[in-house]
């Protein structure tokens, strides 16, 4: 008979096909650093604890072999996403003998992505998925959007547009914002087919993200009113949005930038973002091209319980598509939810 761990072993290996168009989503496309269809464990000493974004890391120092103890660096999902799956840094200390099961690299070396750490007491914690555990039975207990649409809170709907959004991690009902596929000019088909994943993403680099990339992070999201601006402040990149909502403050022409020119205007309690001049030159996560001639209208709007941030974009963009095309996704309100630095690291 299979133990759960083999089972989970096997699974991964089955789900090969599935994993790497999801993990490449991440900052830093975990599936080109590490193997995804392979689960390793390791047993050791925690000896250092780096708590910071993109992604939280700590050293472990194994026992002796071959004469020499080994030290292994383990890096594992951001600050905000840990959050959301009850994992703390109190729960990761120094000295404590912890077995971490998770992906080997490609290249030889002792680094690892953790999925699951054992704690000397027993506990699992579980840092990435829907939560199903490794090394015991059962799943742990997450937020959802469920969850969150469901709490009680009497003065949500009064709040409006400007706070902390979230994207709850793990939850596949937390909808998917690019499509399988596009309209897509024959220009376009030939700039995707040379998009090399690693040399021609910025991201892994540690390079900001353009439009309209920067709109869907794995991470909160703050939008602010100040005056003649809205600001919207992500904590992927630390990157900052300015929507000018005087016309008078806006250049005619202005210069090319990765986020582009944006203006905005309220069609009742919607606020309509118009934006165009974007250099960034790739679309979505699989290199479909992005050309100067790219225009976008977003479009915010708080549902009626002031629980969802609802987000719609009409993308037009001749060189590269056939037609406009519109993507949307949704955001949720967590009280607890802050922006943190990110602080990206290249790998």
């Amino acid at each position: 008979m299979k133990t759960k761990r083999s089972m989970l072993k096997h699974t991964a290996a089955c789900l090969a096909g599935l994993l790497p168009a999801y993990v490449a989503l991440g900052h830093h496309a975990a599936n080109t650093y590490f193997d995804v269809t392979t689960i390793i464990e390791v047993r050791g000493v925690i000896i250092d604890v780096k708590w910071r974004n993109p992604h939280i890391g700590f050293t472990l120092k194994t026992g002796k072999a071959d004469g020499e103890e080994r030290v292994w660096s383990v890096e594992s999902n951001s600050v905000s996403t840990l959050r959301q799956l009850g994992v703390t840094p109190d729960l990761l200390r120094i000295g404590d003998v912890v077995t971490v099961a998770g992906w080997p690299p490609r290249q030889a070396g002792n680094r690892m992505s953790g999925n699951h750490v054992l704690l000397p007491d027993g506990q699992e914690l579980v840092l990435r998925g829907s939560g199903e555990k490794y090394f015991s039975e059962g799943s742990d207990q997450r937020h959802t959007v469920a969850d969150i649409d469901a709490r009680e809170s009497a003065d949500a709907a009064d709040l409006g547009l400007f706070r902390v959004w979230s994207t709850i991690a793990g939850d596949p009902n937390q909808d998917r914002f690019w499509e399988q596929g596009y309209p897509l000019t024959e220009a376009a088909i030939a700039g995707q087919a040379a998009w090399d994943p690693v040399a021609d993403n910025p991201a892994i680099r540690c390079e900001p993200k353009g439009m309209p990339s920067i709109m869907d992070p794995p991470y909160p999201m703050e939008l602010t009113d100040q005056g003649d601006v809205i600001v919207i402040r992500q904590e992927e990149f630390d990157t900052v949005r300015t929507v000018y909502m005087n016309p008078g403050d806006v250049q005619s022409d202005p210069e090319p930038s990765l986020l582009g020119n944006s203006v905005g205007h309220w069609e009742g309690d919607t606020l309509v973002v118009s934006t165009s001049h974007i250099s960034w030159p790739i679309f979505d996560t699989r290199g479909v091209p992005q050309s100067f001639q790219a225009r976008y209208e977003e479009r915010f709007t708080v549902s009626e319980n002031g629980k969802r941030l609802n987000y719609t974009i009409d993308i037009t963009d001749p060189v590269n598509f056939t037609e406009p095309i519109r993507l949307d996704r949704f955001w949720l309100w967590m009280e607890e939810s802050q922006v943190e630095p990110y602080n990206c690291t290249p790998l």
